[in-house]
């Protein structure tokens, strides 16, 4: 069976036609785009291939609008929703606005609440948490926080009315019927959540506590490879299972039939009241039962062929999907009728639907036509299934019609700009909430993550989406805005080196660093990088510092001989203040990852080039780093040195992976610490790129973490976006067509716009302090390491809040100010300026006691 589809896409794949949609607008032209109002720019083209595997033939569910399942065939809103595409916020709020201000507002709810947020209800439950799971009721959630010894587990009853806590239980607990169950030592305590009394069962030896469907206690206990089920019947356990083997990812089936996962290589099934050695034990995996506990699917092999068993409690099959594509992660509709599942046609995980029934289960449909992983699916309902796309670090939860594959997103911050990854998910028993973990702030550092209860029976109002809608339109104008004033200054000057940017001249680099093969620390293309890096930044000018070291070998392999490769253009100004922006250079074993990091490091040679007859006020270092992927050698080497050096680093960029395309959108994520450095790279995205740029508080298990531990919050750079959604991240598929080279000339311009803005501007204000000095304030700074600043602006107010009160200090020297009218509990910023009018790119902060 042939089976045709429409791929968006942002470059060539294969030989199909190109068609290119560009919007315009009603901003002036700079540079070949927009100021500060991206142009829609669509790459689509078709793609053939055979689809009949092993006599099973799939068939799509989805429509050629696949991509665009969140509008509607509605010219009005197609106009906003293109705009928003486009990343042209403003337009496309502003067409929202006109039509949830109108008659037609219940039109129009559905569709723009999913085109710009959440459509359901969504409640915190709790700032910090994880392990969510739900009592068999539903009446009743838990969730952990804390870690190791300090593990808590926080039980809250969200069965109606407001969500509130009424247990908290030290150590990791299960919800038994109107109680939690927890392991205390050698013990299993039993608490009443209405009385708060307990009940101690001792000398159990418990590894793991699990609750039938019908609310009896078991329990796991025994030593590694030999570890049995037991129910709990009064005060003792009763052996379910006998044999070698860790038994594991226990359920039950409606007749109470027994099943369990043996060592994640087999199964057993044991009816009720059955004695533990008449088990059968099956050959399969990842075995899953339906909500109604009529059926069970297994994974099997046989032979290169991969298969999905569905089976009655009798053991006998129900049907079962056969195909040479991995599978993984099955799961049963509620009346196990239907299977969902994931299988890899080429390097990425898609989602499949097969029913029971001769002709159904011989065509499965294909759910997903995506270009990331789809993961772990499971069914809300009958008709519903929920997943999550993406890599670990960010996932986002979506919607499933199981009958004819329309998508809709699930759980959001309500924002244009911060991404908010999710973690965990857990479905309610009855399929209308679902608790999920995520960072809904954005901020991945931080070690906390929130706990969130969306409810599916409870969509948001029109009234809710306008006020969404006008505060997001809001914050949109006013970062256009101060984009617009912070580059007013040097506009000219960066549209000049920006337009010198060439895409080929990357691809050129790209392509000769990819020819290196695998450039980890071990292999000859890491030795091979580090000479072409060299060569090509000596042909710009550049005396680049070769910054050897030896990495001590792995597994008992000698020791690796690397270097890093270290270009400086000093400052016309200040030589000693010093910005940094990195790349690292070297890939996986495992191949010459083309995105992760070539990409990088083509787009930060291009801007080393440009730069190269453009010196800037302040001193800028290219690094290029090695060893990252060995464990972020090459950066600690190079900071190590920069302390050794008493180097002044006053900032820092680091972008890693910016090349591989998602769908049509030229998007990318702005991954900091410094609020200051994200806000200028969002302005240098706007005003001079067709980038549309994202943001996350984002630096840990980088280059850029190293930076931050010996120089604090001066981060900023680009990353991929969604962020790590490549399907190709640390493979061997990671291949040059893969990547959009336009992307990574955007990022490059990006980056010289960056760089630009905050070599011509003071930095952030350093040793700032605050005390009472009678009934005033007085304030104190260290002086700006820039020649050019010539004042300070000083303002107070509540945190986060417009300023109440501000003050001008006149001269560049100047290190103190007395305040009046400062409260306690008054943030207050300072900031120098310097001969231009420009203003830091970062107010230094202290908070008023």
């Amino acid at each position: 069976m042939e089976v045709r589809r429409r791929v968006a896409t942002r470059g060539v794949r294969g030989n199909g036609e190109i068609e290119r949609l560009r919007g315009s607008g009603p901003n002036r032209i700079v540079s070949g785009h927009s100021l500060w109002n991206d142009p829609t720019m669509n790459y689509s083209q078709p793609v053939r291939w055979t689809a009949a595997i092993a006599g099973v033939a799939l068939h799509t569910a989805i429509s050629a609008g696949y991509v665009r399942a969140q509008a509607m065939p509605d010219a009005p809103f197609d106009s906003a929703y293109f705009a928003w595409e486009a990343g042209d916020y403003p337009r496309a709020l502003a067409t929202l606005d006109r039509l949830l201000s109108g008659g037609a507002a219940a039109r129009y709810r559905t569709p723009a609440a999913l085109l710009t947020g959440e459509l359901y209800e969504t409640t915190e439950v709790a700032r910090d948490g994880r392990a969510v799971r739900w009592s068999g009721d539903g009446m009743y959630a838990a969730y952990e926080a804390g870690t190791g010894a300090a593990t808590m587990t926080y039980i809250v009853r969200v069965g109606s009315g407001p969500v509130r806590e009424v247990a908290v239980i030290k150590g990791r607990a299960v919800l038994v019927s109107n109680g939690a169950a927890y392991i205390d030592g050698n013990d299993i305590v039993v608490r009443d959540l209405g009385s708060g009394t307990e009940q101690r069962l001792t000398g159990l030896q418990a590894t793991l506590l699990i609750v039938s469907p019908d609310g009896v206690l078991h329990y796991t206990a025994g030593s590694a490879g030999n570890v049995q089920l037991y129910r709990m019947e009064g005060t003792r356990g009763v052996a379910l299972t006998a044999g070698d083997g860790a038994k594991t990812s226990v359920s039950w089936l409606a007749d109470g039939t027994l099943v369990y996962s043996v060592n994640a290589e087999s199964f057993g099934l044991l009816r009720a009241g059955a004695m533990p050695s008449s088990a059968t034990i099956i050959e399969g995996s990842a075995v899953t039962v339906s909500a109604d506990r009529s059926t069970f699917a297994y994974l099997a092999r046989n032979g290169t062929a991969y298969r999905i068993v569905v089976a009655r409690a009798d053991g006998a099959p129900v049907f079962e999907v056969s195909t040479p594509y991995a599978l993984a992660a099955p799961r049963l509709s509620a009346d196990g009728r239907r299977v969902v599942y994931q299988a890899m046609p080429r390097e990425d995980w898609e989602l499949y639907v097969a029913e029971q029934g001769a002709a159904a289960a011989s065509t499965p449909g294909r759910l997903t036509h995506d270009i990331q992983h789809n993961l772990m699916p499971q069914f809300i309902d009958d008709a519903r299934i929920l997943s999550a796309a993406g890599e670990g670090r960010h996932r986002r939860s979506y919607i499933y019609d199981a009958a004819t594959g329309a998508r809709s997103r699930l759980f959001h911050n309500n924002t244009i700009r911060t991404v908010a990854p999710e973690y965990e998910w857990a479905v309610s028993p009855d399929g209308k909430r679902i608790l999920i973990v995520a960072e809904r702030d954005g901020d991945t550092v931080s070690p906390e993550r929130g706990v969130y209860l969306v409810d599916l029976t409870r969509e948001v109002a029109a009234s809710t989406v306008l006020s969404r809608v006008r505060t997001m339109r809001a914050a949109e104008l006013d970062l256009r805005t101060r984009g617009r004033a912070m580059y007013a200054p040097i506009m000219a000057a960066v549209n000049a080196a920006v337009a010198d940017i060439s895409k080929d001249r990357i691809y050129a680099y790209a392509s000769d660093l990819f020819a290196f093969d695998s450039k980890y620390i071990s292999q000859p293309g890491n030795a091979k990088a580090i000479e072409y890096l060299a060569a090509k930044l000596r042909s710009w000018g550049y005396e680049p510092e070769l910054q050897y070291f030896e990495a001590a070998g792995r597994n008992g392999a000698p020791a690796v001989r690397t270097a890093n490769v270290i270009a400086r253009l000093r400052g016309t100004m200040d030589q000693d203040a010093t910005y940094v922006v990195s790349s690292h250079f070297d890939s996986v074993l495992a191949g010459a990852g083309a995105d992760d990091n070539t990409s990088g490091t083509s787009a930060l040679l291009e801007a080393a080039r440009v730069l190269a007859k453009r010196p800037q006020a302040r001193t800028i270092e290219f690094a290029f780093f090695t060893g990252e992927e060995a464990g972020l050698l090459g950066s600690r080497e190079y900071v190590r040195r920069a302390l050794a050096d008493k180097k002044n680093i006053i900032g820092a960029l680091n972008n890693d992976m910016v090349g591989f395309a998602n769908d049509q959108r030229m998007d990318n994520t702005i991954r900091y610490s410094n609020v200051g450095i994200r806000d200028v790279q969002h302005g240098a995205a706007l005003g001079f790129t067709k980038l549309i740029t994202y943001d996350a508080k984002y630096y840990k298990n980088t280059d850029a973490h190293a930076y931050y531990d010996a120089y604090g919050d001066i981060v900023g750079g680009i990353g991929s976006y969604p962020i790590l959604a490549n399907p190709h991240y640390h493979q061997s598929h990671d291949v040059l067509e893969t990547i959009n080279q336009q992307l990574v000339a955007e990022v490059s311009k990006a980056t010289v716009a960056t760089l630009m803005l905050l070599t011509a501007s003071p930095s952030r204000p350093s040793g700032v302090a605050a005390e009472r000095a009678g009934n005033g304030m007085r304030v104190s700074w260290n002086a700006a390491p820039e020649s050019d600043v010539r004042s300070y602006r000083i303002e107070w107010g509540a945190p986060g809040a417009p300023a109440r009160g501000s003050l001008r200090v006149q001269g560049g020297a100047a290190t103190s100010a007395s305040l009046v009218g400062v409260r306690a509990g008054d943030e207050i910023r300072v900031a120098a300026v310097n001969a231009r009018g420009m203003v830091a790119w970062d107010w230094a902060r202290v908070v008023a006691k």
